[in-house]
């Protein structure tokens, strides 16, 4: 996505309480005006934390979109409807999926935006935040002899923990909504409940979910099964492996990264369990999508550490390539130990 000709046209800001305590909700019936020095400000808090977002997803529901309270409502605001009764709805919508007792009263923030580009348009986006948690920030209080400070609650402006960018490019699938949720294992009512929004199930979701599934494979089988090489061995083999290819093949990947028949049987039944207590299901072959790789390169294993002050760093792939190694146990010492074998010294 391209900000750089963004623009807010229509800012709304209600409160929405926790409908199980009966806190109730607070809403504004105009937008507010937003001089350009506030914009600037704002667009920067509302659009950074989507620049790397790559997560898509859309809106859900069992029967029909039309069910969904909140793509009828972003819909309207779309086709030039009051914008400020779409949002006193979706406020209202908020507060009936708010029924956990967990769930804070705060800020609902509605932006319009104009000129954001995506799949080189340029487009409207609505804009969805909650701001549940504030911060104490301190201000100077200037009299006539003296300075003094004082407390002051704010949202913090580098800060959003729960925020929904839909776009106005709608498709029969409806739009393309990015989604933003730091609690997310705690607040499932934000995803579910009140946007109702499910991911699109493209070349990056499906990279991530079989890596997210490597990665675990590797935590509950091999690292408590296997030789600590073997689990550096099988992360680094996985990451050369997704980094090489355009393309996913299941096959391909048994074959070339399985190095015995023990460890493929484990990662197949472990694959199955997986799917079936996740539901979801991993496709035989997808298209590999090379930025998601790499965020996730960090997240397997590159190194083995013996006691707390010895760490053996392996480079991508360097056990599968020729490294010459040994591990032993000294009856003697009581210990165990590693051998490398080398030709050059860097």
């Amino acid at each position: 996505m391209d900000f750089s000709n963004a623009s807010i046209d229509k800012l709304i800001v209600h409160q929405v309480g926790n409908k199980q305590k009966d806190e109730g909700v607070y809403l504004s019936h105009h937008p507010q005006s937003v001089e350009a020095e506030l914009e600037k400000k704002l667009l920067h808090y509302f659009l950074k934390p989507f620049q790397l977002e790559t997560d898509l997803h859309r809106f859900a529901h069992s029967s029909s979109l039309t069910f969904n309270e909140v793509y009828m409502y972003t819909k309207n605001i779309f086709e030039d409807g009051d914008f400020a009764q779409a949002a006193q709805r979706i406020a209202n919508h908020l507060y009936d999926a708010s029924t956990h007792p967990k769930i804070m009263m705060g800020e609902l923030l509605i932006v319009h935006f104009k000129d954001i580009k995506f799949d080189e348009v340029f487009r409207d986006v609505i804009g969805i935040y909650k701001v549940e948690k504030k911060d104490m920030f301190f201000k100077v209080l200037k009299t006539e002899d003296s300075l003094t400070l004082g407390t002051e609650e704010g949202i913090n402006a580098s800060k959003i923990e729960k925020g929904c960018f839909i776009i106005n490019d709608e498709t029969e699938l409806g739009y393309n909504i990015f989604n933003i949720d730091i609690h997310q294992k705690v607040t499932d009512y934000w995803v579910n409940k009140f946007l109702s929004i499910a991911p699109v199930e493209n070349d990056s979701f499906k990279t991530k979910q079989f890596m997210n599934m490597c990665k675990d494979f590797v935590n509950d089988v091999v690292t408590p099964e296997y030789e600590k090489s073997e689990q550096v061995d099988f992360g680094n083999s996985c990451i050369d492996f997704f980094e090489k290819k355009d393309n996913f093949n299941e096959q391909d990947f048994l074959d070339e990264i399985m190095h015995n028949d023990k460890m493929k049987d484990d990662f197949v039944n472990y694959r199955d369990k997986y799917a079936d207590e996740s539901e979801i299901s991993f496709d035989d072959n997808f298209g590999i999508s090379k930025d998601d790789v790499k965020k996730y390169k960090n997240g397997f294993r590159s190194s083995i550490t013996l006691d707390e002050k010895i760490q053996i760093k392996f480079l991508n792939n360097s056990i599968q390539e020729g490294l010459d190694y040994e591990k032993g146990y000294d009856e003697e010492t009581g210990q165990s130990y590693y051998k490398f074998y080398f030709e050059d010294e860097y």
